[in-house]
């Protein structure tokens, strides 16, 4: 069952989003406000739910690839 690799554009979008959340997390960590610490609740832990299931699907799909899994 050979699937096609994942893209790398994937990963990057995996990546990206786990900086826009900690970029949140550290904003929140410096100086919080009301405003921002429910930007962080709503936006940033959302972001980095979808960010590490991207990389856990990346990493599914690579072990299926090369039949290790």
């Amino acid at each position: 069952m050979n699937l096609a690799p994942i893209s790398p554009r994937v990963l990057k979008i995996a990546v990206v989003l786990a900086m826009v959340f900690d970029l949140f997390a550290l904003l929140v960590m410096v100086d919080t406000t009301p405003i921002m610490f429910t930007l962080f609740m709503f936006i940033g832990q959302p972001l980095f739910v979808v960010a590490v299931l991207l990389l856990l699907a990346a990493q599914l799909i690579d072990l299926r690839a090369r039949d290790l899994l």
